[in-house]
């Protein structure tokens, strides 16, 4: 029985991991996108996550949320930061600042 429970927590652990690394290069990929059409330049590469919580989608199905900022530069001098929001593995939100972007949120995308 001991076996068993620990399988399922190694399965759960590896489906985490598994999502979290799904949901880390969708925000990469949606934040390039937005510098590029912004015509500015994402700085490092990367996204960071800086908070995960429970949350509801549309269909009020539970979902994991995250919070991933990224720096960006519209000059090569200037460091500006904006965040996108993820809901399971879909855009809930993304923010730059004004002077960069439309202001969009994306719902349902």
């Amino acid at each position: 029985m001991q076996e068993l429970l620990l399988i399922i927590c190694l399965m759960m652990v590896v489906a985490y991991w598994w999502d979290s690394m799904r949901s880390g290069e969708l925000a990469l990929m949606t934040c390039q996108h937005l510098c590029q059409r912004s015509a500015l330049q994402l700085l490092d590469n990367t996204v960071v996550r800086q908070r995960i919580w429970l949350g509801r989608n549309h269909n009020g199905q539970i979902q994991l949320c995250r919070i991933y900022s990224f720096d960006y530069s519209d000059d090569n001098e200037a460091r500006w930061q904006g965040y996108i929001v993820l809901l399971g593995q879909r855009v809930a939100e993304t923010s730059m600042d004004p002077r960069h972007s439309e202001g969009r949120t994306i719902e349902g995308s």
